[in-house]
């Protein structure tokens, strides 16, 4: 069954992605031009729902295809599968991720302040976005987000690099892939993030532990989006003040934090290797 992963063709996918967007991005124009703002929020929340149904359909043809099941993909959960260990990561993992991205908005606030203004604007825009629209958007980012995702990025795609490739790169490959979708909440979390949901799902063989852990990522990051954005009363300015003061003590947190990670990457992708190594001499034994 594993093998047919390699099967599986990526390329339609993007795609579907490319006309769909395409189809979206006309209706957006449209209803700007009419200067429907209610309307234009609906659609908005519709668009990001339609990408998820679109890759939901691809997954369901590209395994149907392959005479594959996702539902093989999904297993019972085992105390064996150590998730709250993981889940426990997970949280230590959204503070390295907070920490990268507060010092990297300390940085630009010396460098490049213009820009990170326009950031921390946009911040706004997409902070008052989700509290119109709280309801979906907590469906969208907590429950849709995480299966979906995890069902294409670990289920599929790591599968399909990893026997091609080898786990290493199916894991780097894989987790940038994750990042560059998530350009507008950082990259270099989610490739972080990317990479240990890759290796949880690797070492459990079971797609819930990624969607779980994956889901309190997103649900702990709303949570906080949420109580951030209903009691931003200081101006931008005040904002950048307090990134300046505290931004260095963010990346000292991230540095160490970094160092660790790299670390626990690498031990945990040679245990992988080791394990898969054992499995292939015991099959041959066995034949």
């Amino acid at each position: 069954m594993e093998n047919k992963f390699l099967h599986i063709k990526f390329r339609y996918l993007i795609t579907w992605y490319a006309i769909a967007i395409g189809i979206l991005a006309f209706g957006g124009v449209f209803l700007s031009l009419m200067d429907m703002g209610g309307s234009l929020t609906s659609f908005i929340t519709f668009s990001q729902f339609a990408l998820y149904a679109v890759a939901v359909l691809w997954l369901r043809r590209a395994y149907y295809k392959n005479n594959m099941s996702v539902k093989g993909l999904f297993k019972s959960i085992r105390k064996s599968n150590g998730l709250g260990k993981k889940m426990l990561f997970t949280i230590f993992h959204l503070t390295f991720s907070f920490s990268v991205v507060t010092f990297i908005f300390y940085l630009f606030s010396f460098l490049v302040p213009d820009f990170l203004v326009e950031m921390l604007e946009d911040g706004d825009a997409t902070r008052s976005f989700v509290s119109e629209t709280s309801i979906p958007s907590f469906i969208l980012i907590v429950l849709i987000a995480p299966i979906v995702e995890e069902l294409v990025f670990r289920g599929t795609l790591l599968q399909k690099l990893r026997f091609k490739y080898g786990n290493t790169a199916g894991i780097l490959v894989t987790s940038a892939i994750f990042s560059l979708i998530h350009m507008n909440s950082g990259m270099i979390g989610h490739f972080t993030l990317g990479v240990f949901l890759s290796i949880f799902y690797l070492k459990t063989k079971n797609i819930w532990v990624p969607i779980i852990c994956h889901a309190l990522n997103n649900f702990l990051a709303f949570f906080a989006f949420m109580i951030d954005g209903g009691s931003s009363e200081g101006s931008i300015g005040d904002a950048i003040m307090e990134i300046q003061q505290v931004g260095h003590y963010f990346g000292i947190y991230a540095f160490f934090c970094t160092i660790f990670l790299i670390w626990l990457t690498a031990s945990q992708i040679k245990k992988l290797n080791k394990r898969e190594e054992k499995e292939v001499v015991s099959t041959i034994q066995v034949e």
